[in-house]
C-alpha cells in the first residue's frame, strides 16, 4: 500500500532542503574519501546520542578492524527521507516504531535481509514475539531490533520515605499512584507566588495511548478506518492523564519543567528524576544509564500502576539498510551484530532497554549485574512484556500527520484551552477526514 501523499512529500522535502543535502553530501564524500588512505570501509549509521553508541561502534570494530563506523547522531524520518532522495542514504539507520519500519518498506527503500539472514545463520527466531512488526514487512526481513522494552514506573526511594509514603506494590492502581503522588509534591513560596521544587510523578508526552488501552478504549478501529478517541473509554482515560497536570498539579508542565531544573542532556525532562525534582517517572529502561550517573540517587523500578484494563507499551528499536546504501556488506556485518551475544550483554549491562533476543546466557546476563547489585528488580521488565502492546497506527493515515494533528489538539488542552474530551473529539474528527480522503484516492492504494 503506498500514499501518493507520501512520494510528493519525499520530492518537495528533497527539493526544499536540497542545501542541505548538499552540505552532508560534502560531508560524507570527505569521510569516504579516507577509504582510499587507509583501506577501510566506512559506513555512517543514523541514530540517537545515546552515550552507548559509542560503546556499539567500539566493540564492533575491534571485531571487524576493517570497517569504521560514523555516528550520525540524527534519525528523524523527514532527515532519512530527504537523505535517501538526496542520494546520500546513511549505510544503517534506526527505526523507532513499526509504523515507520512498515512506511519504509512499503515505499521499497529498505534492503532484504533474507539471503544474509540464511547465510550467517542469524538467530530471528529467538526474538521475542511481540518484536515482529520491528523485523518483518510481508515476507521480508527488512530490519534488526537491537533492544525491546516496556515502560516502568521508576520511583525515588528517599523522597518516598521522607514524605512517609509506602513504597509502590505490584498490584498499585492509578488512583494509588495519584494519592501517593499528591504527598510526593511540594512547593516553596518566592515573592508571593507558590513554586514547583517537587512535583510527585512525570508522565512522556508520548506515552499518552497507554492511559487510552488502560482504560478500555482503542486509538483506531479494527479495520484502522475509523479514530476511537471520541469513545467514552478513551475519554476516560485521556482525562486522567491530564487531571494529573491540570487538576491535582503532581505532574509538572512543560514551563514548570524547564524553571525546576536545566535538562539539556540525554533524556530531557527524565532528567528531572535523576535531580530529585520529581518522584517517580514513567519511562522505559533506557533511562538507567543516565541514572546510575547520579550516585547518591536511591531509586528503584515497580510495576506500571493499573487502570481498569491491564497494559503498557511494547516497543523497541531496529536498524535497517536503504537499498541505496554505498556498502552494503559492511553494513550488513554491523546490523546482523547487533543480535551477537556480545552486543546483547552489553544492552543487558550498560542499560539500554532489554536485549531482544531470549537466549538463556543473555536472559540471566540481564537479571543480574554484579556491577550493579541495587538493581535486584530486574525481573519487572521481562514480567511487564506479556502486558506490552506495540503502538497503534492505522495505514490510512500517515503517522506524522496524526500525530500532528494530536499533539495541537493535546497541546490546546494543556493550555486549558478545551477539554479532554474536546481534544478526543477534534483528534478523531480530524484523522477521520484524512483517512477519508485517503480511501477515496485512487492512487492511495497503489
Amino acid at each position: 500500500m503506498r500514499s501518493e501523499s507520501l512520494h510528493h512529500t519525499i520530492t518537495l522535502v528533497a527539493t526544499i532542503t536540497g542545501l542541505l543535502a548538499l552540505v552532508g553530501l560534502g560531508i560524507y564524500l570527505a569521510a569516504t574519501s579516507h577509504e582510499n588512505t587507509n583501506g577501510k570501509t566506512i559506513i555512517r549509521w543514523a541514530v540517537d546520542a545515546h552515550p552507548i553508541r559509542k560503546v556499539t561502534i567500539a566493540l564492533f570494530e575491534k571485531r571487524n578492524p576493517k570497517i569504521e563506523v560514523m555516528n550520525d547522531p540524527d534519525a528523524s524520518q523527514q532527515r532519512l527521507l530527504t537523505q535517501i532522495a538526496g542520494g546520500i542514504a546513511p549505510d544503517v539507520m534506526a527505526m523507532y516504531t513499526a509504523e515507520q519500519l512498515r512506511m519504509f518498506a512499503q515505499n521499497d527503500l529498505l534492503l532484504d535481509l533474507r539471503p544474509y539472514v540464511k547465510k550467517m545463520h542469524i538467530p530471528v527466531d529467538d526474538l521475542y514475539p511481540g518484536l515482529a512488526p520491528m523485523v518483518y514487512y510481508k515476507d521480508k526481513i527488512v530490519a534488526i531490533p537491537e533492544n525491546c522494552g516496556t515502560y516502568n514506573l521508576f520511583y525515588n526511594k528517599k523522597l518516598f520515605r521522607q514524605a512517609g509514603v509506602p513504597y509502590p506494590k505490584p498490584d498499585w492502581t492509578w488512583q494509588d499512584c495519584l494519592e501517593a503522588a499528591k504527598k510526593l509534591t511540594k512547593y516553596k513560596v518566592v515573592n508571593g507566588r507558590k513554586v514547583p521544587i517537587q512535583k510527585g510523578i512525570l508522565v512522556p508526552d508520548a506515552w499518552w495511548p497507554c492511559f487510552v488501552w488502560s482504560w478500555g478504549g482503542n486509538v483506531f478501529s479494527k479495520d484502522h478506518k475509523h479514530c476511537l478517541l471520541n469513545t467514552d473509554e478513551a475519554k476516560q482515560g485521556i482525562r486522567f492523564l491530564a487531571d494529573l497536570r491540570l487538576k491535582y498539579h503532581v505532574a509538572p508542565s512543560s514551563s514548570e519543567a524547564q524553571s525546576m531544573a536545566p535538562t539539556g542532556d540525554y533524556g530531557g525532562d527524565m532528567l528531572l528524576f535523576k535531580q530529585e525534582k520529581v518522584a517517580m517517572v514513567m519511562i522505559g529502561r533506557f533511562m538507567i544509564t543516565q541514572y546510575r550517573l547520579q550516585k547518591d540517587l536511591d531509586w528503584d523500578v515497580a510495576y506500571l500502576p493499573r487502570g481498569p484494563v491491564h497494559v503498557n507499551i511494547f516497543g523497541g528499536k531496529s536498524y535497517a539498510i536503504p537499498k541505496s546504501s554505498a556498502h552494503k556488506e559492511a553494513a550488513v556485518k554491523f546490523v546482523l551484530h547487533i543480535l551477537s551475544k556480545e552486543n546483547q550483554l552489553l544492552i543487558a549491562n550498560y542499560g539500554d532497554g532489554l536485549p531482544t533476543r531470549r537466549n538463556k546466557e543473555i536472559v540471566k546476563g540481564f537479571l543480574y549485574n554484579p556491577q550493579y547489585p541495587k538493581e535486584k528488580n530486574n525481573q519487572i521488565y521481562v514480567d511487564e512484556l506479556k502486558y506490552g502492546r506495540p503502538a497503534e497506527d492505522s495505514p490510512f493515515i500517515n503517522g506524522t500527520d496524526f500525530s500532528s494533528i494530536a499533539d495541537f489538539e493535546f497541546g490546546r488542552m494543556w493550555l486549558g484551552e478545551q477539554t479532554p474530551e474536546q481534544a478526543c473529539d477534534k483528534i478523531a474528527k480530524r484523522a477521520d477526514e484524512v483517512i477519508r480522503r485517503n480511501l477515496a484516492n485512487p492512487n492511495f492504494l497503489k
